[in-house]
């Protein structure tokens, strides 16, 4: 195999696997900077630190979600470091134990996200479309009910219960990984 189809492979095994843990670390992030533009950077620099430092991974399929928010959680102090001027900002050291607790919590929030996955995946087709419309798209509340002939307010039941039963699905899912 030439070096250019070993690079290639490298290349989509690195984005197979941030894009599998990305939503995980996003919100893991989110716990220590709250503004989305400054989420955004603070992903940006932890994909290429993890992109420049991939090769000294030793075990990727298993530790690249804990890695990666190791990483985050260096490029988050970096970041409030050179922000420190901000009054704003929530202390060092508290941030560092939410972060560190983080970490903690990385592979039940990456199980749970797993799980509700699964769960909105066994919707129906028009439920699983509603929550899509409604949670992955710029259109109104008030127009999305129009489409469906609904009120507004009878969407946002809709939603409500979906939003129960997911959570349910969710629940009964990890009580069963439990035992």
């Amino acid at each position: 195999m030439d070096s250019i189809t070993k690079h290639i492979e490298k290349n989509e095994y690195f984005l197979r696997l941030y894009n599998r843990h990305e939503p995980a670390v996003r919100a893991f992030v989110k716990n220590g900077v709250q503004d989305y533009h400054d989420v955004a950077e603070v992903m940006q620099e932890t994909c290429i630190v993890a992109w420049n430092k991939f090769d000294e991974l030793d075990d990727p399929e298993s530790a690249f979600g804990r890695w990666l928010c190791v990483i985050a959680r260096y490029q988050i102090m970096r970041f409030r470091r050179d922000k420190a001027r901000d009054r704003l900002l929530l202390n060092d050291d508290l941030v560092d134990k939410i972060l560190a607790e983080g970490i903690d919590q990385y592979k039940e929030n990456n199980g749970m996200l797993e799980h509700l996955v699964s769960c909105v995946d066994s919707l129906p087709d028009k439920e699983r479309k509603i929550l899509q419309v409604a949670y992955n798209s710029e259109t109104k509340i008030k127009h999305f009910a129009e489409d469906l002939n609904l009120s507004s307010n009878a969407l946002y039941q809709k939603l409500s219960r979906l939003r129960v039963s997911l959570a349910d699905c969710v629940h009964l899912k990890l009580n069963a990984q439990k035992t």
